[in-house]
């Protein structure tokens, strides 16, 4: 990481004239991207190589056909030589169909954020992280000024009652029974609750959650900030309740499931990429398959 360098508090006031605290780590190179615009260009890459990208395409099925691998939906079906398994909040479930273990499950915590008002953007420069606590993959409540302008704020971490459920009132029972249902999850409910409770107030008070976060932007108020959307992290647990905060791949010759990837994925995708590319045999070993193969 070039240029990182541990900086006083003095120092820190240089750089964030707004921001507290006993010490920093201060990284001249590290910024943020517009993430959009990279899977823009991914896929733009996938359709030159003339590649095939079917959008809101549902995976009902995944069957072993000889050396060839059958992907169905209600509309259609996909015959491939090789399979890589990377579905968000439903990958335990599509790696299952794929003969996957049934561990780790997900289990979906909405992150939510607030946003600096506009005459408060001032308050931070760049990006503003805490120190993360070792024992949660959760990052914690931080300051991140986004590329098309503004400053957000967040996210906490709270049980989403559905997989998708970017808003609060989203309820998918199917999802929600899943979770229920996972003794994972009631483990990880027994050794966490207490924080679990504290995320819970986070979420129903603006204070509170402004609270958390003045402990690095002692200015900030809760009329400084203004709901944002919501994220859904498709958070991996482990049969133990443990949080799985590393990399997990999976899979069995042909097929590749990646199981958890988790931040930094997104800057870690490309190394992500060539890792699953090294693991998958060659096209021919696979299955011989003449033309351009589905991914």
């Amino acid at each position: 990481v070039p240029g990182l360098r541990r900086v006083s508090p003095a120092e820190m006031r240089e750089i964030e004239p707004h921001v507290a605290g006993v010490a920093a780590l201060h990284s001249p190179a590290t910024a943020i991207i517009d993430y959009v615009a990279v899977a823009e260009a991914l896929a733009g890459e996938v359709v030159a190589a003339d590649g095939d990208l079917r959008l809101g395409w549902p995976v009902q099925s995944v069957a072993r056909r000889g050396r060839e691998i059958v992907v169905g939906s209600p509309e259609d079906e996909l015959v491939v030589d090789q399979l890589v398994v990377c579905a968000g909040l439903q990958t335990d479930r599509v790696a299952r169909l794929a003969g996957d273990d049934g561990y780790p499950t997900i289990v979906p915590f909405r992150g939510e954020y607030h946003r600096l008002r506009t005459e408060r953007e001032h308050l931070v420069r760049a990006l503003v992280y805490p120190v993360p606590d070792p024992a949660y993959p959760f990052l914690g409540v931080h300051f991140t000024r986004r590329v098309g302008g503004g400053v957000d704020v967040g996210p906490n971490a709270v049980l989403a009652l559905a997989r998708e459920g970017y808003r609060r009132r989203t309820v998918d029972l199917r999802d929600l029974l899943a979770t229920a249902t996972d003794p994972g999850f009631w483990r990880l409910a027994r050794r966490h609750w207490r924080t679990g409770m504290e995320e819970m107030c986070t979420s129903l008070s603006v204070a509170a959650f402004v609270g958390r976060a003045r402990r690095y932007v002692p200015e900030l108020q809760p009329a400084d900030v203004v709901r944002a959307p919501a994220g859904v992290r498709a958070q991996a647990v482990g049969r133990d309740g443990a949080l799985v905060d590393d990399f997990v791949l999976g899979g069995d010759g042909a097929v590749v499931t990646v199981r958890n990837a988790p931040s930094p994925a997104a800057t870690s995708s490309l190394a992500i990429a060539e890792e699953i590319v090294r693991r998958l045999p060659p096209p021919a070993a696979a299955g011989g398959r003449a033309g351009p193969a589905h991914r």
